[in-house]
């Protein structure tokens, strides 16, 4: 146990989290101690105040969007800081004027997730204004000195650029490998029970988002630098590593093991599925091994081959056709041959990362040109015209906006009407709580809670035992780098130490400490308060008022990585165009699971179909798994002629996606494919499968018996897992079809 406590301490020391919060720690604090040193703290203390500004917009990319980030954020700090405190002075001038900067400097956040992060900048230097009153030249003296705050981080965050980049890559593979183990993992457990299904599957659910938030920063990380820098043999490897991951997650989804047939045909007779259970977990233990490598920075050790266990597999084939007899076993020995088939083709895939860890690889072909690597990285538009086109209250922005300003009025309207000593601690609390979704609102009002009075109670004890100036120093910068490491990942820890690093601060500049704590704790209750209620009650942005385009976007997805998936079964070339169609469909089913948890979480009243939704969900998530494996079969198997069955069953679930799309739009639907041509297309499929099973039941039958050819055993599993796979997608899209129409027909009663 302490083992493993003093691994998660290191592992924690050297993740990018924390040694970035250290390089904006030392940059907020070397100001202060120079300021202190030539008596001149206000002015440096105004550089400090710019680092922690201009920060947090110092996100991973690369590294020209770094400094523009930085540079903008630092021009939105400054501006803010002029205007706001030129105008404190008169309350009839500031309450317009604050309202405009409010909602101008949140409405920005429509560019994306490095512009909410600049906007954020700047609502924090329209708080920190009110720190201090300042008039005359002092006001543009404080926004010049926040300004050379600003270019002082820029100047570290360059310095430090290569180095923290390369942990950000390496901490991200790391926590790909550990999530995609982990997929494995549980998708192997799905064959073994059925009583914790629905659970596994909802885990399914959370580690695909995560996986694709994931990938989404790998891609910006490693295919953003190359187009300005090019490749080095470690960013090749990096690469080469993360595409195999990325094969290997979508592997794991197109198993094409049907895990309720197997719970159905084996339930009493597990010993012949045991080693292929056994085999799955020693994969998943492999990929976790490579995770810890790479975390480490060590050689990754090598492995027994797994041979003996694949031999074990077989043989439990070959025992279990012995025990139940053919024709009896062969649905059964079909069924375990593909899922030995899948997990020798896993194999080869961790196989393949592991030669590229031993440097075995040839890495000098690795990689993607550069207009197609620019494909897979999702870019941000920043037209002009989205300003417009969300300017309404349809827009989750916009309605945040008004939101947050109305918020930020009203606490501090409460803060000066009741002569509260720090008024912007209420609108600190209110900027960093409110977000666009309730559900984040919700969570980020407790966490902020909670880690207030646990970060008061340590800061009290503390206190009580000591008042040495030495040990708050230490303290309050410990705190403050702890705070900053955890903010993006665990808002509750971090607050607990936003709180002991004021505490501490002010402790140095007030002898009455307790005092600081009382008001701390008083203006948080007060700004969450405010911030929960307005987003309750201030134009709600509910997700089940959105949830429909997420599903439409979903649904979108899906028909475009089907139509990729034909295309390839027609030319069996252009690999890149499936690849981002892939891409997409992974990405938009993690955006509609995490769309679900967050309406999940909403009030009672506001949970719209909540079963339908659930199910939808599921339905999505297997309709992709089975299109995953269809589409890996072929890209596998090359093609050399083109089924007329299997295209009639492609267009047939096409036909199908477009109904349930127009059902959502509420448009005039397509005729469905004809259930004569259909039902045709499935019986001359069956057929060729049973004119394969009749060729080898007279092998069996005739008297020069002989073993299964390979090739003709692939042959007849090929022809079952096509067959079954175009089935179930037809299946799966027909059900999509029923539950959105169910959706629209209760909608419309609700209605009426």
């Amino acid at each position: 146990m302490t083992k493993n406590l003093l691994q998660k301490i290191q592992n924690f020391i050297g993740s990018s989290d924390f040694l970035k919060s250290v390089l904006v720690t030392f940059g907020i604090v070397v100001p202060v101690f120079v300021g202190i040193q030539i008596n001149q703290l206000p002015y440096f203390l105004s550089i400090s105040i710019g680092v922690f500004l201009t920060s947090g917009s110092d996100v991973p990319g690369s590294r020209k969007h770094k400094s523009v980030g930085i540079l903008i954020a630092t021009s939105i700090a400054m501006l803010a800081t002029i205007v706001t405190t030129s105008v404190a002075s008169n309350i009839l001038l500031l309450l317009p004027v604050m309202a405009l900067m409010i909602f101008g400097i949140s409405y920005i956040s429509v560019y994306g997730f490095r512009a909410s992060l600049i906007s954020f900048a700047g609502l924090l230097a329209i708080v920190l204004s009110f720190a201090h009153e300042q008039i005359g030249s002092a006001v543009f003296i404080n926004a010049m000195f926040i300004g050379v705050g600003g270019l002082w981080y820029l100047m570290l965050s360059t310095v430090s650029h290569r180095f923290l980049q390369k942990r950000q890559i390496n901490n991200k593979l790391t926590e790909c490998f550990q999530l995609t183990a982990e997929y494995i993992r549980i998708r192997g457990k799905l064959a073994l029970t059925s009583q914790y299904g629905k659970e596994l599957k909802n885990k399914l659910f959370d580690l695909q988002v995560n996986l694709n938030e994931t990938h989404e920063v790998l891609r910006e990380l490693l295919l953003t630098e190359r187009q300005s820098s090019g490749f080095s043999n470690y960013k090749r490897k990096q690469l080469l590593i993360f595409i195999e991951l990325i094969d290997i997650l979508e592997l794991s989804m197109a198993n094409p093991a049907n895990y309720e047939q197997i719970n159905k045909l084996f339930r009493n007779q597990l010993q012949f599925v045991e080693p292929f259970i056994e085999l799955i977990f020693e994969l998943s233990n492999r990929i976790d091994q490579m995770a810890e490598a790479m975390q480490k920075g060590e050689e990754l050790p090598h492995r027994n081959d797994l041979e003996p266990t694949i031999e074990k597999c077989r043989e439990k084939i070959q025992a279990y056709v012995e025990e139940v007899k053919l024709p009896n076993a062969r649905e059964g020995a079909l069924l375990l041959h593909n899922l030995l088939d899948y997990e020798e083709n896993q194999l080869q895939k961790i196989q393949s990362v592991e030669r590229v860890f031993y440097d075995l690889e040839n890495q000098s072909q690795v990689g993607l040109k550069n207009k197609e690597g620019r494909q897979f990285i999702s870019q941000q538009d920043y037209d002009l015209n989205i300003l417009k086109e969300n300017f309404s209250f349809k827009s989750p922005i916009f309605k945040h906006a008004a939101r947050l300003t109305v918020a930020m009025l009203l606490g501090y309207g409460i803060g000066t009407y009741f002569s509260l000593q720090n008024t912007y601690w209420i609108l600190l609390t209110i900027v960093v709580i409110m977000r666009p979704g309730y559900t984040l609102t919700k969570e980020r009002s407790k966490h902020r809670l909670y880690g207030t009075f646990i970060g008061a109670g340590i800061a009290t004890v503390i206190v009580l035992l000591t008042q040495n100036i030495y040990i708050y120093t230490v303290l309050s910068i410990l705190s403050l780098t702890l705070a900053l490491s955890f903010i993006q990942k665990n808002y509750r820890t971090s607050s607990i130490f936003v709180t002991t690093s004021i505490v501490f601060i002010y402790a140095l500049i007030n002898p009455d400490a307790f005092e600081v704590i009382q008001f701390r704790i008083i203006d948080t209750i007060i700004g969450a308060a405010i911030a929960f209620l307005a987003g309750a009650l201030l134009w709600p942005a509910w997700e089940s008022a959105s949830i429909n385009n997420t599903i439409i976007q979903t649904i979108r997805a899906n028909r475009k990585y089907l139509s990729e998936i034909d295309r390839y079964y027609h030319k069996s070339d252009g690999l890149t165009s499936y690849k981002l169609a892939r891409k997409e469909a992974f990405l938009e089913m993690g955006n509609l699971n995490a769309a679900f948890q967050r309406m999940s979480q909403e009030p009672k009243s506001q949970q719209e179909n909540l079963g339908k939704i659930n199910e939808l969900v599921g339905l999505n998530h297997t309709f992709l798994t089975a299109m995953a494996a269809l589409g890996t079969f072929i890209v596998n198997h090359k093609n050399d002629e083109v089924s007329k069955d299997v295209e009639v069953i492609i267009k047939t679930v096409e036909t199908n996606l477009r109904q349930v799309l127009q059902n959502l739009l509420r448009k005039i639907q397509t005729k469905n494919t004809s259930q004569e041509v259909l039902e045709a297309a499935y019986q001359h499929l069956e057929q060729k499968f049973e004119n394969l099973v009749a060729i080898r039941t007279a092998e069996l039958e005739s008297e020069n018996f002989k073993p299964i050819d390979p090739e003709f055993r692939k042959n007849l599993q090929a022809t079952r897992l096509i067959t079954d796979q175009l089935k179930w997608l037809v299946t799966i899209s027909g059900n999509l079809k029923k539950v959105v129409k169910t959706i629209n027909q209760e909608t419309e009663e609700q209605n009426h």
